[in-house]
C-alpha cells in the first residue's frame, strides 16, 4: 500500500465509564459493561487514511446492543462531528466478533469519516442490552492522502461556510473519477474507497454504498471500509448502468441500456433491482410510449426510435405516497408513471418540443404550466415533504430529435426549480427557482436537493465551458452559505451531489 494511504498504526488505552442505572445481571452486582472484559483498543490502517479498523477484547457479543463512535471536528471547523451508530445486526452480518474460548473473544469494526493528515480524536461507546456503557477515548493519527480523489479536499473556496448551518454538514458526490466521495461543508474530504473508476450510478443504502457499473452488468456493493464485491444482474439483456441509482419501492431504481434481438435500446429502460442484482420489475419506456401513442391515434415511429438515444433517461425516483415513479427524459420531459401498470399519469415539459408539437396523444397528457418556466433538459428529480417537485433545470434544448423536428428552447442560465403540481386541474407552477445573477449555465448533469426545509445543495457540474464544477449551498431567499469550485472534465468531478447524514448515520 502506498505510504500516503497509510494510517499511522497505534494501540491505545481507553477509559472505562459505566452508565448510571445499568441493570445488574449477576450475584456480584456487575453490569454487562463491567463484565465485558474490554481492554486496550487497537487501530489498524484502512484502505485510505479516511478509514481505520478498531478492535478490542470482548467476552460476550450477544449482550452488545450497538457501538457508536464520534470523530471530533478539527479546530476551527463548522461541520458537525461525524457520528456513526453500528447496530448489533450490522456487526453480526459482517462477523465482527470472534469468539475465543469461554471467557475471551474480540470484536473488530471499521471507523470511517476520519480526517487525513490529522490526529483524530474519537469517542467510542459500546452500549449493552442492560443499558450500561463502555466509553473509550481513542487518538488516531492519519497520513496524507494522494490519488485521483485528492482534488475533493482542495476546493477553490469562493465562499467559506460560517457558523450558521446550511441545513447539512456532509455531501455525497457521485462522479466519474472514483468511488462515491464524502466531503464536509468545510471543504474537507472525509471518505473515498478504492478500486472503482466511476460512481455515476450510485447511492448509500442502509448498510453500504452501491455502485452500478457503467461498462458492464455488475452491481458493486462497497463497504464503508472501502472493500467491495460485485453481483451480476439477473437479466442478461442489460448491458450496463447509466445515470442515477435511487431508492425504489422494494429495491433500487436503476437505469439501463438493453441489448435485445441484436438491437441496443439506449437509456430508455428503468428497472427495480435488489442488492444482489436480481431484477424485480421493469418499465420499458419504448413500449410504454408506443402503446400510449397508438392508443391515442398517433404513429410513434418518428418519436420512439430504437438504436437512437430518443429518450435519455437521467433520473428515476419512486413516489411512495402516490405509488408512482417519476422519470426525467433529458430529451423530452418529466413523466409520471403508475408503479404497477406503467400507465402515464402526466407529462411536464417544454411545449416547443417535438413531443408536444407533433403528437396529440402526448399533448393530451401534458400539464399546463401557469407560472414560471418549464423544465428543459432537467436532471435530479426529488419530491419534497410538501409534495412539490424539485429538479435541476439545465436549459439545454434536445440533442437527438429527428431531422427537422422542433428541439425546443435553449436558455442562457440554469436554475434549481421547484414545481407545485395540481393533478386535478392538470396544471403546474414553478413556485421557486434561484437564478444566481443569470450567470451560471450548466447544460448537462448537475443536481439540486433539499437538505432541510428551504435549504438546498446545488451542484453545477459543467461551468466555464465544462471545465469547472461548483457546489453551492443556499436557502430559498438566495442567501449562499458556501460556494466551492473544483476543476472538471465535463461531468467527471461532480455528476450529482446530495446531502449525506454522516453526522447521524446508523448502520442497520
Amino acid at each position: 500500500m502506498n505510504a500516503n494511504f497509510k494510517l499511522l498504526l497505534c494501540t491505545l488505552a481507553c477509559s472505562l465509564l459505566v452508565a448510571c442505572g445499568g441493570k445488574h445481571d449477576d450475584d456480584r452486582g456487575q453490569t454487562q459493561a463491567e463484565r465485558a472484559g474490554i481492554g486496550a483498543v487497537s487501530a489498524h490502517a484502512g484502505a485510505t487514511p479516511f478509514i481505520a479498523q478498531l478492535s478490542y477484547a470482548l467476552r460476550n457479543f450477544n449482550q452488545v446492543e450497538r457501538i457508536d463512535y464520534r470523530i471530533a471536528p478539527r479546530p476551527g471547523a463548522h461541520s458537525q462531528a461525524a457520528v456513526v451508530t453500528m447496530e448489533h445486526g450490522w456487526l453480526a452480518r459482517r462477523a465482527a466478533w470472534t469468539p475465543a474460548g469461554e471467557n475471551a473473544g474480540s470484536i473488530a469494526f471499521p471507523v470511517f469519516g476520519l480526517y487525513a493528515n490529522h490526529r483524530n480524536e474519537l469517542t467510542v461507546t459500546t452500549t449493552f442490552r442492560d443499558g450500561s456503557k463502555h466509553v473509550a477515548q481513542v487518538a488516531l493519527p492519519t497520513g496524507a492522502f494522494s490519488g485521483p480523489a485528492a482534488l475533493y479536499g482542495q476546493p477553490e473556496i469562493r465562499r467559506a461556510r460560517g457558523a450558521a448551518s446550511p441545513g447539512f454538514d456532509y455531501m455525497l458526490i457521485r462522479n466519474g473519477i472514483t468511488s462515491p466521495v464524502v466531503v464536509d461543508t468545510d471543504g474537507q474530504l472525509r471518505w473515498v474507497g478504492v478500486g472503482l473508476g466511476d460512481s455515476f450510478s450510485s447511492l448509500f443504502g442502509l448498510d453500504a454504498f452501491y455502485v452500478g457499473d457503467a461498462a458492464s452488468p455488475l452491481l458493486h456493493r462497497m463497504d464503508v471500509d472501502g472493500s467491495f464485491r460485485s453481483s451480476v444482474l439477473s437479466d442478461s439483456r442489460y448491458s450496463n448502468f447509466h445515470h442515477e441509482l435511487a431508492q425504489g419501492k422494494n429495491g433500487f431504481l436503476a437505469q439501463f441500456d438493453v441489448r435485445e434481438n441484436n438491437l441496443l435500446r439506449l437509456e430508455s429502460t428503468i428497472a427495480e433491482i435488489d442488492t444482489g442484482g436480481r431484477v424485480l420489475k421493469e418499465w420499458d419506456l419504448s413500449r410504454i410510449f408506443r402503446d400510449t401513442m397508438r392508443a391515442g391515434g398517433d404513429d410513434p415511429s418518428n418519436f420512439v426510435r430504437d438504436g437512437i438515444d430518443w429518450f435519455h433517461s437521467n433520473s428515476a425516483i419512486y413516489d411512495r405516497q402516490d405509488n408512482a415513479i417519476l422519470v426525467s427524459s433529458r430529451e423530452n420531459f418529466v413523466v409520471k408513471l403508475d408503479y404497477d401498470s406503467g400507465a402515464i399519469r402526466w407529462i411536464l415539459g417544454d411545449p416547443a418540443k417535438h413531443w408536444y408539437v407533433n403528437y396529440p396523444s402526448l399533448r393530451a397528457l401534458a400539464l399546463r404550466v401557469t407560472e414560471g418556466n418549464v423544465p428543459v433538459g432537467q436532471h435530479a428529480l426529488s419530491v419534497l415533504a410538501n409534495r412539490e417537485l424539485l429538479l435541476f433545470n439545465n436549459g439545454l434544448a434536445s440533442l437527438n430529435q429527428p431531422a427537422g423536428a422542433p428541439r425546443g428552447m435553449n436558455r442562457t442560465f440554469s436554475t434549481p426549480s421547484r414545481y407545485a403540481i395540481d393533478e386535478q386541474s392538470r396544471t403546474a407552477r414553478e413556485v421557486w427557482s434561484w437564478e444566481g445573477e443569470r450567470e451560471l449555465y450548466s447544460d448537462i448533469c448537475s443536481s439540486t436537493y433539499e437538505a432541510a426545509p428551504n435549504q438546498y445543495l446545488v451542484a453545477y457540474s459543467v461551468l466555464a465551458e465544462r471545465t469547472q464544477a461548483r457546489l453551492i449551498a443556499l436557502n430559498s431567499a438566495g442567501a449562499v452559505a458556501f460556494d466551492f469550485a473544483y476543476p472538471s472534465t465535463v461531468c467527471d468531478t461532480v455528476f450529482l451531489a446530495r446531502p449525506f447524514a454522516l453526522n447521524a448515520l446508523t448502520l442497520r
